[in-house]
C-alpha cells in the first residue's frame, strides 16, 4: 500500500502541471472549435461551399495545433521515451505505414494543389464530386454507375490519400466552370456518315447555341491567365471506322459543367429521334408482315 502511495505521490509531483497544461489546451482548442464551427455556420453570405471549406480547414488546423501543443508539453518526457524505446518506435513505424502513407499523400495533395473541395475527379477507380479533405482521407459522392454517366448517385465514397502516390488524380473540371465534354456514338453503315454528321452537329449546334459565347469568353480569359492552348468551343463531329458493318461518331462541345448530363441527353434525344424516326421502324415492322 505505502509503494502504491509514493507512486502516486511521484506522479501526482512530476507529471501534474504537464497534466493540467494539456487539460486547459484541449479545452480551449474544442471552445475554439464550438464557436468558430457556429460563426461559420450561421454566416449566410458564404455559399455552402465556402462554408464547408472553411469548416474543414478550422478541423485540420485546430487539430495540428492540439498535436504540436501536446509534443511540446510532454517535449522531455517523449525525448527520454524515444529514447530508452527505440525498438519500439522502428516497430510502430512499420506498423503504421499505411498511416504515414496516407499523411504524406495529403502533403503531396496539398503541395500540389491537385485538387480542393467542389472538384470533380477521378482516381484510380474512384470518380465523383469532393465534400470533405482530411488529413489521411478525402470523401467524395460518387458520379456514375459508369463512366459515360455525369449523375450523383447518391453514395459517398472516401480513399486514403496513399492512393495519390502511386495512382494519377484526373481533374475532370480543371477549365472551371466551363468544361470540355466528348460523345461518343457508334452507328451502323445503314445510316450514312454524312447524314449521322450532319444530324449530330445540327443538334449540338441547337442545343448548345446559348452557351458558346460566355464558354469562348470563359476560355480566352483561362488562356490569359494560364498560358495555355484552350479548344476551340464550337461543336465539332469527327468520324472513326470501327468494322465493316458500323462506325463511331465523336462530339466535343463546351459546355458548364454542371449541365453535362443535361446537355448531353438533350443533344442525344434529337439526334436519336431524328435519325431513327418512330415512324420509319413502324413502316418495317408492316412491311415485313
Amino acid at each position: 500500500m505505502s509503494e502504491l502511495i509514493d507512486f502516486w505521490t511521484h506522479l501526482r509531483a512530476s507529471y501534474v502541471a504537464d497534466i493540467v497544461r494539456s487539460g486547459v489546451m484541449i479545452t480551449v482548442l474544442l471552445v475554439l472549435r464550438i464557436s468558430i464551427g457556429r460563426a461559420i455556420a450561421s454566416n449566410t453570405h458564404w455559399t455552402l461551399d465556402d462554408r464547408r471549406r472553411w469548416s474543414i480547414t478550422v478541423r485540420n488546423v485546430l487539430f495540428v495545433c492540439g498535436v504540436a501543443g501536446i509534443a511540446l508539453i510532454w517535449a522531455s518526457e517523449l525525448q527520454t521515451i524515444a529514447v530508452s524505446m527505440l525498438a519500439f518506435a522502428a516497430a510502430v513505424i512499420i506498423a503504421t505505414k499505411e498511416l504515414i502513407m496516407c499523411l504524406t499523400g495529403g502533403l503531396l495533395r496539398s503541395a500540389s494543389d491537385s485538387y480542393s473541395l467542389g472538384d470533380h475527379i477521378e482516381v484510380g477507380h474512384i470518380r465523383g464530386r469532393v465534400v470533405d479533405v482530411g488529413l489521411f482521407t478525402t470523401t467524395v459522392m460518387e458520379i456514375g454507375p459508369t463512366h459515360d454517366s455525369h449523375q450523383m448517385t447518391g453514395r459517398a465514397l472516401s480513399f486514403p490519400h496513399s492512393l495519390l502516390l502511386n495512382q494519377p488524380v484526373v481533374l475532370e473540371n480543371y477549365m472551371g466552370e466551363y468544361v470540355v465534354h466528348t460523345l461518343g456514338l457508334p452507328l451502323p453503315y445503314t445510316l450514312p456518315p454524312q447524314q449521322g454528321e450532319a444530324l449530330l452537329l445540327g443538334a449540338a449546334n441547337d442545343v448548345c447555341a446559348p452557351h458558346i459565347q460566355a464558354a469562348q469568353l470563359h476560355m480566352a480569359r483561362i488562356e490569359a491567365r494560364h498560358h495555355l492552348d484552350t479548344p476551340s468551343v464550337a461543336p465539332r463531329v469527327s468520324i472513326h471506322p470501327l468494322s465493316d458493318v458500323s462506325y463511331q461518331l465523336t462530339l466535343r462541345i463546351a459546355i458548364l459543367a454542371k449541365d453535362r448530363q443535361r446537355v448531353e441527353q438533350a443533344i442525344l434525344k434529337r439526334f436519336m429521334f431524328e435519325a431513327f424516326p418512330a415512324d420509319a421502324n413502324l413502316n418495317k415492322s408492316a412491311a415485313s408482315v
